[in-house]
C-alpha cells in the first residue's frame, strides 16, 4: 500500500461517502472505487458491507482503517522533523501562489516587503488553488496563498475577500442578461475531481445564475484567461463574470458585484497555509508577519 491509499481508508471511513472522498482526493470516482477494491485484494477482505449512503465496515476492515491511521500519523511526524530540519537551515523557502492572485496581487506586496527592509529569499511557484495545496500537502511548498474555502488542518491566514463581479463595456439590462454574449470565464478544471469543487468560481457563478434565470447563459467564448476576458469585454465582444481583484485600476468597466438570494455580497476568500514548525526559518516568519498585517 502506499501513502494515497492510507489516505483513502482514513477518508473513507471518516466520509463514509465515496463522492466527498473522491472529491477531498482530487480523484474521479471511478479510480477511488478501483483503488479500494485492489486494496481488498491485496488483503483478501472486504472493507464493507456494502456502499451507499450507509457504509458498514467488516470487523477486518476497521482493523485495517485503524492500522491506516497509525501509518498517516507516523508519515506526518516525519515529513514535521524533516521540514523543520529544513527550516533550521538559512535557505530560501518555496512559496506557491494562485494564478490570479501572482498576477494582480503579488508584485505589489513583494514590492512592500522589500521596501520594508526584508531580505528577499523566496522561490514562487503559481498554479490553481487546487493543484497548490496538493503540493503543500506533499512538502514541496512551504507556504500557499490559495482562493477558496479549501479544507487544511495547519495554520492558516485570512487574507481577503474578493466580490464576483459582472463587467460590461455597457450598462447592463439584467432582466434580459440571459439574451446578451457573454465571455465565460472558467478556470481550468481539475480533472481528478470528479465533482465540480464547492469552492470554485465556476460552481458560485453558476449557482448564482440559476437563482436569477430559467434561460441559459448565451456564450460565445469560453476561456481560462481572466485577462483575455477583460480584453473582449473592452472591444464590446460581450459581458463576462471575474473574481474584482482582477480587474486593475485604470480599466473601464460597468461593474456590478453578484448577490446572493439574501441580498448579500457572493464573495471567494484568499487564505495563507502554512505549518507551525516552518516559522523556524526566519525568511519565512518574516514574510508570515508581513502577510498578517498587509491586507489589514
Amino acid at each position: 500500500m502506499k501513502e494515497q491509499d492510507y489516505k483513502i481508508l482514513s477518508l473513507l471511513y471518516r466520509e463514509k461517502n465515496l463522492t466527498r472522498v473522491a472529491e477531498k482526493l482530487f480523484m474521479s470516482q471511478p479510480a477511488l472505487t478501483y483503488r479500494i477494491k485492489k486494496i481488498e485484494e491485496e488483503f483478501g477482505i472486504h472493507l464493507t458491507n456494502k456502499f451507499g449512503k450507509n457504509i458498514e465496515f467488516t470487523t477486518e476492515g476497521e482493523y485495517l482503517i485503524q492500522f491506516s491511521n497509525r501509518i498517516l500519523h507516523d508519515i506526518q511526524n516525519l515529513k514535521n522533523s524533516i521540514s523543520e530540519i529544513k527550516a533550521s537551515r538559512p535557505q530560501s523557502f518555496k512559496l506557491g501562489v494562485n494564478n490570479n492572485f501572482i498576477l494582480y496581487h503579488l508584485p505589489n506586496m513583494i514590492k512592500d516587503y522589500a521596501q520594508a527592509g526584508h531580505v528577499l529569499n523566496m522561490n514562487v511557484e503559481s498554479g490553481w488553488s487546487s493543484d497548490i495545496l496538493q503540493k503543500l500537502e506533499n512538502n514541496e511548498l512551504d507556504i500557499a496563498i490559495v482562493t477558496g474555502d479549501y479544507q487544511w488542518h495547519g495554520e492558516k491566514i485570512f487574507l481577503k475577500r474578493d466580490p464576483i463581479t459582472l463587467i460590461s463595456s455597457h450598462p447592463i439590462d439584467f432582466e434580459n442578461l440571459y439574451k446578451a454574449p457573454r465571455i465565460n470565464y472558467k478556470p481550468r478544471k481539475n480533472y481528478k475531481a470528479y465533482v465540480e469543487l464547492e469552492n470554485s468560481i465556476t460552481k458560485l457563478i453558476n449557482d448564482w445564475w440559476q437563482t436569477q434565470y430559467d434561460e441559459q447563459a448565451h456564450i460565445i467564448i469560453e476561456s481560462d484567461q481572466v485577462a483575455f476576458c477583460k480584453q473582449l469585454v473592452q472591444a464590446g465582444v460581450g459581458y463576462s463574470i471575474v473574481p474584482h481583484s482582477c480587474i486593475e485600476k485604470g480599466e473601464k468597466f460597468y461593474q456590478y458585484h453578484l448577490k446572493d438570494e439574501e441580498d448579500k455580497y457572493i464573495y471567494r476568500k484568499t487564505w495563507l497555509f502554512y505549518r507551525t514548525s516552518i516559522q523556524k526559518n526566519s525568511h519565512i516568519y518574516h514574510f508570515i508577519e508581513f502577510c498578517k498585517s498587509y491586507f489589514d
